[in-house]
């Protein structure tokens, strides 16, 4: 029993530390255009050009992110995750996905009408 509670004071610090990964949120204002591709090794891939401005914030996001594990998310889904090692400054992401229908209906949620908000950066 005594055992128990140790191992429970121990496992509570690390789960309060415990960081959540930084989300990036593509909006309407961020998505130039969007292409499924044909399938690779990997699956379904989808690309994404961004505008200027979205370029511009995800590259900062990036820049301040080195190191740690990211998601790409549309909504409240999503789109890519990943660690970054170096700054994203060219505004090309991408997502692979298991399925071409998947992959389908990804690039059609990217090339219509995005939410204005939440967009870039967000806790």
């Amino acid at each position: 029993m005594m055992s128990w509670i140790a191992v429970l004071f121990l496992a509570f610090p690390a789960i309060a530390l415990a960081e959540t990964e930084p989300e990036f949120y593509l909006c309407s204002p961020y998505v130039e255009k969007s292409v499924a591709g044909e399938q690779t090794d990997l699956g379904w891939p989808v690309f994404v050009k961004l505008t200027e401005v979205g370029t511009t914030s995800l590259e900062a996001f990036t820049e301040a992110n080195i190191g740690k594990m990211i998601r790409i998310v549309v909504g409240h889904r999503e789109f890519s995750r990943s660690t970054i090692w170096v700054p994203v400054s060219s505004g090309n992401i991408r997502g692979i996905f298991y399925s071409r229908e998947v992959a389908t209906d990804w690039q059609r949620t990217l090339a219509g009408k995005l939410q204005a908000a939440p967009c870039g950066a967000w806790n």
